[in-house]
């Protein structure tokens, strides 16, 4: 059984003329249990809509999603907390709260999710180390670089170990070299078995990398390249 599954899946928004658009327009993918996928196209192909949809941040207009067995399209409204427990994400937006410092960042979101004291704490250590800041821990986020603060967020998406992590453009305007650490980072969660879905318009990694890509224009997928073909993406 996939891991995720997106059937006919559309979703629409109205622009600044008021007409409406398709962002996603009948998309259907399928994604295995601990598949690494990049999503690439140009800015408003769709990429990050389907990460929000997968993630169920937003809702399909028609078309079904499912995660297993699980309908996420017909989930009800008390279920939805629970689903997204299960997917780690990073979007493009900063959203650390900046008078916590980064220990206290990830503490609180675990505390939230009902773990306990002395594991938040264990984890939040795990975690900073997993990404080279275990140093950092007791610093704010306005005393970090961009590409630090990319770091705490990808920490903070896999302290709990969900099954799927969604990254949206997490390299965007950071140096090659932090880059390049990011996405050491997430080849690493990836191989430890959590599903990876990357939103990304830096096509040198996709190509060192050769892991699965999937190309969007203007909402509808054009091709979808398996994992270890060979390939050139300009």
């Amino acid at each position: 059984m996939p891991q995720i599954e997106l059937q006919n899946v559309t979703k629409y928004f109205v622009n600044e003329r008021k007409k409406r658009f398709a962002a996603v327009d009948d998309v259907s993918i399928t994604i295995e249990q601990g598949d690494f996928v990049f999503l690439i196209g140009s800015s408003g192909a769709g990429k990050t809509t389907i990460l929000k949809l997968i993630a169920n941040q937003i809702r399909a207009d028609s078309g079904r999603i499912w995660m297993g067995d699980q309908e996420v399209t017909k989930l009800r409204y008390w279920k939805r907390s629970a689903y997204r427990r299960m997917i780690g994400q990073v979007w493009q937006e900063a959203s650390l709260i900046r008078k916590k410092t980064i220990r206290e960042n990830l503490y609180i979101v675990q505390r939230a999710l009902g773990v306990k004291s002395k594991a938040a704490e264990e984890n939040t250590t795990k975690a900073l180390a997993l990404v080279g800041m275990r140093a950092m821990g007791e610093r704010y986020p306005f005393e970090l670089s961009g590409g630090q603060i990319k770091l705490v967020e990808l920490a903070r998406a896999v302290i709990c170990n969900p099954p799927v992590l969604v990254v949206d453009e997490i390299t965007a305007n950071l140096d090659y070299d932090t880059s390049w650490d990011i996405m050491n980072i997430l080849a690493e969660i990836n191989r430890c078995g959590t599903t990876v879905i990357m939103a990304t318009h830096a096509k040198q990694f996709v190509n060192v990398m050769r892991k699965r890509v999937i190309t969007l224009v203007e909402g509808r997928v054009v091709a979808d390249v398996p994992k270890g073909k060979y390939g050139e993406f300009k």
